[in-house]
């Protein structure tokens, strides 16, 4: 008995590296340095306290190091956020959704569609500003949420939720023949 075995070859795969990637809006660099400038704020209200209440750091040595220290974590921050901002890109194919970001590190996630269970559209105070959303999806088996998408126009992110809900609805759907 001759057992065959369909065998899929890998070079008829979809490739996720020939996918054509949306990058994510512009004006959601904004947010991010807003972000930046945030962090930073509260960074220097830790600083300035060590320094007023933790005497050693009160000498020129200890303040400069820790002020330093904090220039050096903003602007390497900064450039990061600033490199890796290019890198945001997003894609909806037939069978899935990619999504890649990362400078130094980057990560490409796939989320096919007969594993998405729901999804939702997050609005941040700081999103809301510029007119951006996040399209978050579930799958099953996690309680997070398995791919965020962040910094799409308002309008994008609810109209992409409804069609992934609708494609995720149509392959849920029993199929009955007669």
């Amino acid at each position: 008995m001759e057992l065959l075995n369909d065998q899929v070859h890998i070079e008829n795969l979809p490739r996720v590296e020939n996918a054509s990637l949306t990058p994510i809006e512009p004006a959601y660099l904004n947010v991010l340095r807003w972000e930046w400038r945030i962090l930073c704020a509260i960074l220097a209200i830790v600083v300035a306290a060590l320094l007023y209440f933790v005497k050693p750091l009160q000498q020129v040595l200890g303040a400069s190091l820790l002020i330093g220290g904090w220039l050096l974590v903003a602007a390497a921050w900064y450039w990061l956020q600033e490199k890796s901002f290019a890198t945001k890109a997003y894609a909806i194919r037939e069978k899935d959704v990619i999504y890649r970001s990362g400078w130094i590190i980057q990560s490409t996630h796939t989320c096919p569609f007969n594993r998405i269970q729901h999804s939702a559209v997050t609005i941040g105070p700081l999103e809301k500003r510029y007119g951006l959303a996040s399209l978050v999806l579930y799958t099953a088996g996690s309680s997070e949420a398995d791919l965020r998408i962040r910094g799409l126009q308002e309008t994008a992110a609810w109209t992409l939720k409804e069609w992934i809900n609708k494609k995720i609805a149509d392959e849920h759907e029993p199929v009955t023949g007669e």
